[in-house]
């Protein structure tokens, strides 16, 4: 073969193939999108789920305080968010969100039923619905906390079926948000929102008392190891099957 040549490599369709970029400049940032994580799998991410009576947070969650089993949680109405804290078990409104095992945290139930009942009407979610919702893990300054965007929550719906042979199975329907569409955001959007930089103003009450303890947070630009946190999402439907025990 002669210098000058070189192969024609044909796609699937029988056309020559483009091959790759020339440069990184031929990604249109208005057109391209970046696959949301929540369309990939999610089991070992970071997350929480609610119910109408109870809170979890899973493995993954629990691991990213390592070293408190113990949190409180402050609602940013406005924004429509959760944001957790680490605490003591002395401090005042704290939570046991986790309990020690083997020198490891591991997810505990959290019953908190009148909680709960006032996030599902903030949101106006669904009562017999399951709701996730991905974390966000932050470091500000000295401060590290978890964020959850109450707004881009997952309903899970189940349902047992039991067949003729009276084996049962539990379907689980996963439904995204309306106003999620396609694959994620466009790389135009998803700078935009990683230049934002606001102070957040978050509302802590004291069951007992009724005092309310305001505090406020300076947002930074996310690290690279927050964006794999990052959630986002297109409208998508997927059901899951198991069996019952």
């Amino acid at each position: 073969m002669a210098d000058n040549e070189s192969l024609e490599i044909l796609a699937a369709t029988g056309k020559k193939s483009r091959g790759g970029l020339n440069s990184y400049d031929e990604i249109k940032k208005d057109r391209v999108q970046r696959v949301s994580g929540e369309l990939l799998a999610s089991t070992f991410k970071p997350r929480i789920t609610f119910s109408i009576d109870s809170v979890t947070f899973n493995m993954s969650c629990v691991n990213l305080f390592p070293a408190n089993q113990h949190i409180v949680i402050n609602i940013d109405i406005e924004n429509q968010r959760l944001i957790i804290e680490p605490c003591k078990a002395y401090d005042r409104d704290s939570l046991k969100f986790a309990i020690l095992k083997d020198e490891k945290n591991n997810p505990r139930k959290c019953i908190a039923r009148i909680f709960c009942e006032k996030i599902y009407d903030l949101m106006g979610w669904s009562r017999t619905a399951k709701y996730r919702i991905m974390a966000i893990f932050q470091e500000l300054g000295d401060k590290q906390l978890i964020v959850f965007n109450l707004d881009e929550s997952l309903q899970v719906i189940s349902k047992i079926v039991e067949s003729d042979d009276g084996e049962k199975k539990r379907y689980t329907t996963i439904i995204f948000p309306e106003d999620w569409r396609g694959f994620g955001p466009t790389l135009d959007e998803l700078d935009a929102k990683n230049r934002i930089d606001t102070t957040s103003t978050l509302i802590t009450i004291d069951n007992k008392t009724g005092e309310r303890h305001v505090n406020h947070i300076s947002a930074k630009l996310p690290t690279p190891e927050e964006l794999m946190h990052q959630p986002y999402g297109g409208m998508r439907l997927r059901q899951e099957e198991s069996k019952v025990e």
